[in-house]
């Protein structure tokens, strides 16, 4: 089977734009943030996540020749065989967007706000790996 460098150039990219727009919004402090710019945190998360997962899905597929049955699972093999060490945190990730998704009521967007600003550094790891592995 084939890795498909141009779905992986794509998904890359949308994950990357959804982290510089979440960086844009967290640029100000949370006090400053109106509520447009809140649900653009909540919207870019989930777009963050369902790239980042359609990039490990069809990498487990083509690459490893396994069939992910969950968002978590998708992301998990892709880490895991690539060798990233923070799978805990990517797990949280599609965890948030599950939030995100199913009960919105109970997100606290300051939460959100305070962990864009701490990193992306897991997120970027996997992305460099995957670039490493099957773009290079």
């Amino acid at each position: 089977m084939l890795v498909d460098s141009d779905v992986l150039k794509v998904r890359i990219s949308e994950v990357r734009l959804a982290m510089n727009e979440l960086r844009r919004l967290t640029s100000k402090s949370f006090v400053k943030l109106n509520v447009d710019e809140k649900y653009s945190m909540r919207y870019n998360v989930v777009v963050l996540v369902e790239s980042l997962v359609s990039l490990c899905t069809h990498i487990a597929a083509e690459a490893y020749v396994e069939r992910p049955t969950s968002y978590r699972e998708a992301v998990r093999v892709v880490a895991e065989r690539l060798g990233v060490t923070c799978v805990d945190d990517l797990e949280s990730l599609v965890g948030l967007r599950n939030l995100l998704i199913h009960r919105y009521w109970t997100v606290e967007d300051e939460r959100i706000y305070g962990g864009v600003k701490t990193n992306f550094k897991c997120v970027e790891g996997l992305l460099s790996r995957v670039e490493e592995a099957f773009l290079s």
